[in-house]
């Protein structure tokens, strides 16, 4: 099934093509007949052209779109920038962006610059007048059916106003006749082959302005485009023609909205019976291989290894913890200083040492023993970490409360420990071995 575009954006890839690039030939020439002391610092190509009619319908889908609250201008009908023809509405469109570049003393087109954004805005104001001036652009002139409901009719005449149309009470000078809504509207979705090229078809969506068309190719559809009808003036259309400019800030395509049996139309296909689905190029660069991969699970942690394996690894992957470069040098010294601690505190001979931890094994197993809560000593250096770091580095390079030797205090004895055991300072007081 047929997807409709989801924005009035530019189709980049219609203007993008070589057909279409051709297509701006006439444009380029005229624009060098007309407009040559405006452009001739920089002569534009077909390429350049064709980029800044995309940049102006971008602009305008995002500044002047339906979902702008309060857009300061009615969106330019897209019929106008598909208008080739030599002197025609695209030709005053580019004429007239070219000539305010210059008037601003501009280098060049800025349309995502915010400091921009009024310059580019007054832009689209100047193209307007230029449009409505050269006869490319006519206001509509609304005559409103006494049928309509009080209610509905001052809100359409708001509408019209605020879209810089106007309402006559003279239904012969009008250029469209307004009347009530129908009671049964096709509630199905439904389209309308509008051009062909090449391969593809370019269909209009029923109840969607014009720059809502999309482009499928031409396999998918069985119609034949039709030539659109010309029909009298004024032409009558129901009330939803106006409630659907204001909801998407476009005049929109009258023949969607016209009632009566003699007005001509052309033949509307269901969107249900399109197989293809018809995506925008926004879309397209959203779906890219890998983009919709899901986050892949972080690793549980592993269970704390035997003291041997933990040993090695850590002599393997001790440099390149946070503990090891710049603050390994300071672990030492602090080390050396509470070693001296120690050492007047204690000064008990080596062979003391020894003879008191074979006597005293039942005191060596005790102290032996991790220290209550040395399970979640992890936990404890990030606490400490956050704090001040203070307490972690004063920790003893001791693994399991064994006396801290002179020879012992310059080798680097981080790399061997299991974990970080945190001792408190005043530890210093105490002499283990008695």
């Amino acid at each position: 099934m047929a997807v409709r575009k989801k924005d009035g954006g530019p189709n980049v890839k219609y203007f993008e093509a070589s057909d279409t690039v051709s297509q701006f030939d006439n444009v380029r020439v005229w624009l060098g007949k007309n407009y040559k002391k405006y452009i001739q610092a920089e002569p534009p190509t077909n390429k350049s052209l064709s980029s800044l009619v995309v940049q102006l319908l971008q602009f305008q889908e995002e500044v002047f779109g339906r979902h702008v609250s309060n857009p300061p201008l009615t969106k330019l009908p897209m019929k106008c920038f598909l208008d080739f023809k030599s002197g025609g509405a695209l030709c005053h469109i580019l004429a007239a962006a070219y000539k305010f570049k210059s008037d601003q003393g501009w280098r060049r087109f800025d349309f995502q610059n915010p400091s921009r954004m009024d310059r580019n805005v007054e832009m689209f104001m100047t193209i307007e007048k230029s449009l409505v001036q050269n006869n490319c652009l006519s206001r509509p002139v609304i005559y409103l059916s006494p049928d309509i409901e009080p209610k509905l009719l001052g809100k359409l005449k708001d509408i019209i106003k605020r879209h810089q149309g106007s309402v006559t009470e003279d239904k012969t000078s009008s250029s469209h006749i307004v009347v009530p809504i129908p009671t049964s509207l096709e509630e199905e979705e439904w389209v309308r082959p509008v051009m062909k090229r090449d391969k593809q078809v370019l269909l209009h969506w029923g109840y969607f302005p014009d720059s809502y068309d999309t482009w499928i190719p031409a396999s998918e559809i069985e119609a034949a485009v039709e030539d659109p009808p010309s029909p009298e003036k004024p032409r009558k259309v129901h009330a939803k023609w106006i409630l659907d400019l204001d909801q998407y800030n476009e005049w929109m395509n009258e023949e969607d909205y016209e009632v009566g049996e003699g007005c001509p139309k052309r033949k509307r296909i269901s969107a249900k019976t399109l197989t293809d689905e018809v995506t925008t190029p926004d879309e397209r660069r959203d779906k890219k291989p890998g983009s919709a991969k899901k986050r892949k699970r972080s690793p549980s942690p592993s269970p704390t290894p035997p003291p041997q394996e933990s040993k090695k690894k850590n002599t393997k992957k001790g440099p390149t913890t946070p503990y090891t470069k710049s603050k390994r040098g300071q672990r030492e010294e602090e080390q050396e200083e509470l070693s001296k601690d120690l050492d007047e505190a204690s000064p008990v001979p080596a062979s003391e040492e020894g003879n008191t931890a074979k006597t005293n094994n039942t005191k060596k197993d005790s102290e032996s023993t991790p220290v209550k809560g040395a399970t979640d000593v992890d936990e404890q250096e990030e606490e400490s970490m956050e704090t001040a770091g203070k307490e972690e580095e004063e920790g003893s390079p001791s693994v399991k409360g064994e006396p801290v030797k002179s020879s012992d205090l310059h080798e680097d004895n981080v790399t061997e420990q299991t974990h970080h055991i945190i001792i408190p300072s005043y530890a210093a007081w105490f002499d283990y071995n008695r």
